[in-house]
């Protein structure tokens, strides 16, 4: 997975280089689980876009997670990453269930 909300909105992606390195990360908060997935929030003071929350989803199966959202670390960073969390575990407790949407009128 990559990042779907980025800080910096409209400006061009810069071609990133692989990084070997793993980041140990603790969670601050845990939203649930869905469709084998794990939804978290993570506190990361040393972000090189400076102190922010991160949404990440890993599998249940594995140790590595994917940030999906990027934050400030504000009140009002808290209330997105919350918003953004549980509209993800939504999605994926719905894939889940496989059912098929309702037909268009």
């Amino acid at each position: 997975m990559d990042n779907i909300i980025r800080p910096t909105f409209g400006a061009p992606r810069r071609p990133e280089q692989p990084d070997a390195r793993r980041v140990q990360v603790f969670t601050q908060r845990v939203y649930g689980e869905a469709n084998g997935c794990r939804v978290c929030l993570v506190h990361d003071a040393d972000a090189p876009e400076g102190d922010v929350y991160k949404v990440v989803v890993g599998f249940l199966s594995d140790d590595e997670v994917s940030t999906v959202a990027i934050l400030p670390a504000t009140p009002e960073g808290d209330t997105d990453s919350e918003i953004v969390a549980l509209a993800i575990l939504r999605t994926l407790a719905m894939l889940e269930t496989g059912t098929t949407p309702p037909g268009t009128a």
